[in-house]
């Protein structure tokens, strides 16, 4: 019997604006995470648009549920790292969460 997968959700900031997590990249990580979780054999739903968390000078911005883990000044370049660690149950994070 195969092990049931881990339940994981990652939030994704990619407001629109100057200034914005949106501005700095957000929808490209977005798009990112969306592709690397379908690489696990995830849903894409696993990943949401957040709603804007104020935290313009940190973005992107990522959370992830459960995990009660932030990511912050996240590149795409990053995702594949962020996920690996989630989704194998690890709590690693670039910030120091």
């Amino acid at each position: 019997m195969m092990p049931m997968p881990k339940f994981c959700q990652f939030f994704v900031c990619a407001t629109p604006g100057e200034g914005r997590c949106g501005s700095k990249g957000g929808g490209e990580v977005l798009e990112s995470f969306r592709a690397e979780v379908e690489r696990h054999g995830y849903a894409p739903s696993a990943v949401l648009r957040n709603a804007c968390t104020r935290r313009h000078h940190e973005g992107p911005v990522v959370f992830v549920y459960p995990d009660d883990v932030w990511y912050t000044e996240v590149t795409p370049g990053d995702v594949p790292g962020i996920v690996e660690n989630h989704l194998a149950g690890s709590r690693s994070s670039k910030t120091g969460a």
